[in-house]
C-alpha cells in the first residue's frame, strides 16, 4: 500500500473516532519514518535517531499528554503487541531467576525483560527481595534500546523511593487493550472514581495491557475487574451506571441468600 493510500486509510479511522473528546491534546496522523519535531518526553511508539529528529516506529495517532508537569508525546495505535518504551509503567510476571536478578514477562509470547536484584527501594546485598517464580511486579522500563535486552526497575529513580512500585501481593491481574491501558493511565476514568466511592481498592496499570487490582475481599476484587473491563466498550456515563449495577446486583444477591 502506497503512503498516500495509507494516509487516507488512517484519516478514515480518525473520522470514525470523531466522537471522542480530543480537545485536551494535539493529534495528527503519522507513519513510520515521518519526522516529528517535539521537545518532550518520548513515549510508546517513538524512537529517536542520534543527532536527528524523533520518528514514529508504528503508524497511528500522534498524541500529547501532560503528566506530573512533564509533556509526553506518543503514538496511539491499535497494536496488540507491546514494545517496551523508556519510562513505561508495566505489570509483569517473574518467569526466571539468575545470579543477578530476574526475568519478567510483560506479555504472553514476548521476550522477557531484565529486572536487577538491586532495582528496588533500599536494596542491598543483605536486604533485597526474594521473588518467587510467578510473582507479580509493578515497575518502570529503565532501558529500552533496539538491539539490547530491555530492563525494568521497581523504584522511582528520581527519589530512590518505591513510588508505588514493587511486588504486587494478592489481588487479581487481567488484560486490557494497549490503547485502553494508556487511556486509564494518562487520563484516568470516571469508572475508577466511581468504584472508589463504593469500596477501597488498590490498582496498578501497566502500559503493556495488564491491570492489577486488590480490595478487602475477593468478591470486591472480581467486581472491580468486571467494571473496568466492561467500561472499555462503553461510554463514560454508561460505564458509571454499570458500576452501580454490578455492585447493587451482588448486594441484592447476598441479601436474598441471607
Amino acid at each position: 500500500m502506497c503512503r498516500a493510500a495509507r494516509k487516507d486509510h488512517f484519516l478514515i479511522l480518525l473520522e470514525l473516532q470523531s466522537s471522542f473528546n480530543v480537545s485536551s491534546f494535539t493529534m495528527s496522523i503519522v507513519l513510520p519514518g515521518d519526522p516529528i519535531e517535539v521537545k518532550a518526553t518520548l513515549g510508546p511508539g517513538i524512537y529517536q535517531v542520534p543527532l536527528s529528529s524523533a520518528r514514529p516506529s508504528v503508524a497511528g495517532v500522534l498524541e500529547t499528554r501532560q503528566k506530573r508537569g512533564t509533556e509526553i508525546v506518543y503514538i496511539d495505535s491499535n497494536s496488540r503487541r507491546y514494545v517496551p518504551s523508556l519510562k513505561d509503567n508495566v505489570v509483569g510476571v517473574v518467569i526466571g531467576k539468575h545470579s543477578e536478578g530476574y526475568r519478567v514477562q510483560l506479555q504472553d509470547h514476548s521476550p522477557p525483560v531484565r529486572l536487577d536484584q538491586f532495582a528496588f527501594e533500599n536494596a542491598t546485598k543483605k536486604n533485597k527481595p526474594n521473588l518467587a517464580l510467578g510473582a507479580l511486579v509493578y515497575g518502570r522500563i529503565s532501558v529500552a534500546e533496539r538491539d539490547i535486552e530491555a530492563e525494568m526497575e521497581c523504584f522511582d529513580a528520581t527519589t530512590g523511593k518505591s513510588g508505588g512500585f514493587g511486588e504486587l501481593k494478592g489481588g487479581n491481574v487481567f488484560n486490557v487493550s494497549l490503547g485502553y491501558a494508556r487511556k486509564l493511565l494518562f487520563e484516568g476514568s470516571p469508572v475508577l472514581n466511581e468504584i472508589g466511592q463504593r469500596v477501597p481498592y488498590e490498582i496498578a496499570i501497566g502500559m503493556n495491557g495488564k491491570v492489577w487490582v486488590d480490595a478487602p475481599d475477593m468478591v470486591a476484587v472480581l467486581k472491580i475487574c468486571r467494571c473496568i473491563q466492561q467500561a472499555e466498550s462503553m461510554a463514560s456515563d454508561e460505564a458509571v451506571k454499570n458500576v452501580a449495577k454490578v455492585f447493587q446486583s451482588s448486594s441484592s444477591t447476598s441479601a436474598n441468600s441471607s
